[in-house]
């Protein structure tokens, strides 16, 4: 098979010598927030979503780490790999160096035998391969390829979620579905768990001796001994930071100035960007089919003020939806078409379209009112509060709107699906980069008329064929500066468009104290993204020493 010259070289300890030169002080045992709250149940099986968080990451690896801080893919168990010259197979050279923690060796085997695992019983494909119109998988010397039915090479990234197991272990387990692993996880990854340590509210993974990646010292990482995972409260997570019982917690502590006051030299915190709030504008409905009115309404509001009445504050969105570490993707269109607040400009454009201001204060044209009800999940308080700053915003603009509570997730999500909502808080997952952004936005395969259900209640019942275009272009392309031409050209139009007005990013809760341990990543220093669940951890363990 002819392969075109998009091979990606392998990186040993990658994220091992951005350490550095200096001397490393191995030990610890970094204590960390499990993600469970309550009682501890033993499942490390990788394909199980009710896995504890150290099944991915810890103790299986995957044959790539895609890098959520920065959508780059990396080598991990795989050490290169190369697309075909039709872009519909990619096929991956495998380690020869990498042993399981039992010390048998990892074969191509063992990576056919997990790849085929999600085939037949969906199940099992939690990384979502198979789905993607994964075909078939053939295997010849230390290669494995993957034969898709259609050409879109966005699916690399799914193989950043597929965790390799022993084929000698899983082959004989009845019901790998509902298997927990439980007792002794056998993986790759530079941890093993400590069985004796399991109880209801802690658990420990400690170094895995056999670990095949090595540290700046020649050693295998990770430099730390081990990691401890403890159990906790919302109502308890903030005291116990401010005494130091944690060395990592993902959490949403609403008292982080105290924290940081406990201790403001080693206490701190990264609140990164992570999935995008917008507010949903119902494309079909009068009068919000026409654009200047979603236009006047985006001046309306001030994403700003709406952000510094929330503790902790979110990060403000710009009109470009964009996170800020892909900015450079939405420079064309915040040049052509930003949108900021400003009542006087709001209240021309309304004009311009024939609205006149009624003995109440509010623009009509005739007969109606612009007068809307903003759609919030029932006692999602944060929301609840911004939806509330909201409609005082657009009352400021000759709008007026009110907060309706409904309970998540039906009927608030039916109503969206179905089209009966005018306006609502939504959410938008952004994911490793903006294509899976914006594809899980705009494609118009998710786009339905009103009253037929779309099973996508993000989707504002908004399509334009430009964008479904350039979607499938991105798909279809390796050349990064053309990937990125693609994705700005998107966001141009969904700027010049504005369907949705975003409003701000939800942080992903990152506290973190550098008394016992440094090297983490930070706002200044994002070199991995600090994610408890599945393989964006593992940079950070293997990257964290001794003070």
């Amino acid at each position: 098979m002819k392969k075109r010259i998009l091979v990606v070289a392998a990186i040993l300890g990658i994220f091992a010598v951005a350490v550095g030169a200096q001397t490393i002080k191995r030990g610890g045992v970094l204590k960390a927030t499990s993600n469970t709250q309550g009682v501890l149940v033993r499942n490390f099986n990788p394909f199980s979503g009710a896995a504890l968080e150290a099944a991915g990451g810890c103790i299986y690896e995957t044959l790539i780490y895609f890098n959520n801080a920065n959508a780059t893919a990396n080598p991990w168990l795989a050490e290169k790999w190369a697309w075909s010259k039709d872009l519909k197979s990619v096929t991956f050279t495998i380690r020869k160096d990498v042993k399981f923690s039992d010390g048998s060796p990892m074969t191509v085997n063992d990576v056919y035998y997990s790849i085929m695992l999600g085939k037949d019983n969906k199940a099992l494909d939690n990384s979502g391969i198979w789905a993607e119109g994964l075909k078939d998988v053939t295997v010849k010397g230390d290669t494995v390829t993957c034969n898709f039915a259609d050409v879109n090479v966005t699916a690399l990234e799914k193989f950043g979620n597929l965790y390799i197991v022993p084929k000698a272990i899983w082959s004989k387990v009845a019901d790998p579905v509902n298997w927990t692993n439980g007792d002794n996880p056998i993986g790759t990854g530079p941890f093993v768990l400590d069985q004796a340590s399991f109880g209801e509210q802690s658990y420990k993974v400690v170094r895995n001796p056999l670990y095949w990646q090595k540290g700046s010292d020649g050693k295998p990482l990770p430099y730390i001994d081990a990691v401890q995972y403890m159990t906790t409260t919302n109502e308890q997570v903030g005291f116990n930071l401010i005494a130091g019982a944690y060395d990592w917690a993902n959490y949403l502590v609403t008292n982080i100035d105290e924290y940081v006051k406990a201790d403001p030299v080693n206490h701190k915190y990264w609140f990164g960007q992570g999935n995008l709030v917008f507010l949903y504008l119902n494309n079909l409905k009068a009068p919000l089919d026409n654009v200047n009115v979603r236009k006047a309404i985006a001046m309306g509001i001030s994403q700003r003020d709406i952000t510094r009445k929330m503790v902790p504050s979110p990060v403000p969105a710009t009109m470009s939806a964009v996170k800020s570490n892909f900015a450079d993707i939405a420079k064309a269109g915040m040049a052509k078409y930003n949108l900021q607040h400003d009542v006087a400009k709001a209240k021309a454009l309304l004009e311009k379209e024939g609205y006149r201001l009624n003995a109440q204060g509010i623009y009509e044209k005739g007969g109606q009112a612009l007068s809307f009800k903003i759609v919030v999940p029932a006692d999602w308080t944060d929301w609840v509060g911004a939806a509330q700053t909201i409609t005082t915003q657009l009352k400021d603009i000759g709008v007026d709107a009110v907060v309706s509570q409904e309970t998540w997730p039906d009927p608030f999500q039916s109503n969206l699906e179905l089209g009966n909502t005018d306006m609502a808080f939504n959410i938008g997952v952004t994911g490793s980069n903006p294509y899976f952004e914006f594809n899980r936005l705009l494609n118009s395969v998710n786009y339905a008329p009103i009253g037929t259900r779309n099973h996508a209640y993000w989707n504002m019942r908004y399509k334009n064929p430009d964008i479904d275009k350039n979607l499938a272009a991105y798909s279809r392309e390796t050349n990064v500066a053309k990937q990125k031409q693609y994705m700005s050209a998107i966001v141009e139009q969904f700027m010049k468009d504005t369907p949705a007005v975003p409003l701000f990013f939800n942080p992903n809760w990152f506290e973190y104290s550098t008394a016992t341990f440094v090297g983490w990543p930070s706002e200044d220093d994002p070199y991995a993204w600090p994610a408890t669940m599945g393989m964006q951890k593992e940079p950070i363990f293997l990257h964290v020493h001794l003070k």
